[in-house]
């Protein structure tokens, strides 16, 4: 039976080779890291991907080569890779052995796929994407392109997360020649649970047979939904609606219909100012919160309630703002943004990841971090887009970064939970 719901699937997304997750996106990461690379191999990976392709890495002994992201400095927005940058940090790595880049992004933009697929298979290397959030690509036209139908050789969608499918229900797909099908599999089987969660699997399933019969009408649904609530903000003068116009430029191929982000940096408050109150207020919860954004994801399970809720929350934010709710503080103007992290991860680490992941440590303050040596990753959740690996040095501006997005209601995952601002880092001999 299992084979059979395999076999089905990868036919759905035009694969070769499917198998399905009960541990989320991230177990399908590191089955793909662990099909591709071992100790010592080198893998790039999109400086804007989850935490779980990192910390795949770290603890596999894998070398990490860090892509940045193109950046829409005037917006403050992390886009794709672009295809230039994979081609020179390719050539100066050419033992890598697969790069992985993030499309959509947590933004709802998407690289260009083929141009990308096209530079890696002329030096022989396999192009995973982590389309997470892209899941239902191949189901709708009105939604950007199935990224193995442009050139990728692997690709991880998170069936849970917009498709219907319980929790933690993801799948992994491979196709062509470039990766070793059998390791794949072996990994797959090394990662996985041994006794896997029945409804989840029933879950996957369900919603591949849901989405072949009538994707696109289903998407049909929930992209004018979208684009009714982005047409019900746009009169708004305080907050501003991204849309198509961030679309053009290295790293920004497409746009993701589903994705709403909006700028809150004119109401004097962050982005996760805004989401908190909106959970606590209105019963609204984004998928993004920044120090300049707020965003949300529309799905199959969005009603037109939602949707309605939604805007109310919105123009209802806008009132508390102007009334001076004291939940809120204003970001400064100069508070850096995501081009300030660039000249870090273009630099190779200081320590190897997964020496200084298992070295003793010592807790510092942010305030007294730079300099040092991270021993731990620091990401701000959601989206868990890890700013500091173990291993990096940690720069002024990681710090600055790190205290602004605090400052302003950042969530940043703490391992010991001994409160807000501390880091980890490589004790010095």
């Amino acid at each position: 039976m299992m084979q059979q719901a395999y076999r089905l699937a990868a036919e759905a997304w035009g694969a070769d080779l499917c198998r399905f997750s009960t541990g989320g996106s991230t177990q399908s990461i590191q089955t793909a890291i662990a099909a591709v690379a071992g100790p010592g191999d080198t893998v790039l990976i999109a400086g804007n991907a989850h935490k779980a392709a990192f910390s795949t890495a770290v603890f596999a002994g894998v070398n990490l080569v860090t892509i940045p992201p193109v950046i829409d400095r005037e917006r403050d927005v992390e886009h794709g890779t672009d295809p230039e940058t994979l081609a020179r940090l390719l050539d100066a790595h050419p033992a890598a052995k697969a790069a992985l880049v993030i499309s959509p992004t947590f933004f709802g933009v998407t690289s260009d796929i083929p141009a990308l697929a096209e530079i890696c298979h002329a030096r022989g290397v396999p192009l995973i994407v982590d389309a997470a959030w892209g899941a239902a690509y191949p189901f709708c036209d009105r939604l950007p392109e199935n990224p193995l139908r442009q050139g990728a050789d692997a690709m991880v969608v998170s069936v849970h997360k917009t498709m219907g499918a319980l929790a933690q229900g993801s799948f992994m797909l491979v196709t062509g020649d470039l990766i070793d099908r059998e390791r794949f599999v072996w990994a797959f089987e090394m990662l996985q649970c041994t006794s896997p969660s029945v409804p989840i699997l029933a879950s996957l399933d369900a919603t591949r047979r849901a989405h072949v019969a009538d994707g696109q009408h289903l998407w049909g649904r929930v992209i004018d939904l979208a684009a009714s609530v982005r047409d019900r903000l746009s009169d708004l003068t305080d907050v501003a609606v991204y849309g198509r116009e961030m679309i053009g430029g290295p790293g920004a191929h497409d746009l993701d219909p589903t994705f709403l982000i909006l700028d809150v940096r004119k109401l004097g408050l962050s982005g996760y100012e805004a989401d908190e109150w909106l959970q606590a207020e209105r019963r609204v919860s984004a998928v993004l919160g920044d120090l300049r954004h707020i965003g949300f994801s529309f799905s199959l399970g969005t009603t037109e309630q939602d949707a309605n809720r939604l805007v109310q929350g919105i123009r209802d934010l806008l009132v508390a703002a102007k009334d001076g709710d004291d939940r809120f503080h204003r970001v400064p103007d100069d508070a850096p943004g995501y081009a300030s992290l660039q000249p870090a991860m273009a630099s190779a680490p200081a320590l190897p990841p997964p020496r200084a992941a298992a070295a003793k440590f010592d807790r510092v303050p942010y305030a007294h971090a730079a300099g040092r040596i991270a021993g731990q990753s620091v990401a701000i959740v959601p989206p868990a887009i890890p700013r500091l690996l173990p291993g990096q040095a940690i720069t002024p501006a990681h710090v600055a970064f790190l205290q602004a997005n605090l400052e302003a209601g950042a969530f940043i995952l703490d391992p010991d939970e001994h409160g807000d601002g501390l880091i980890r880092v490589v004790r010095e001999a």
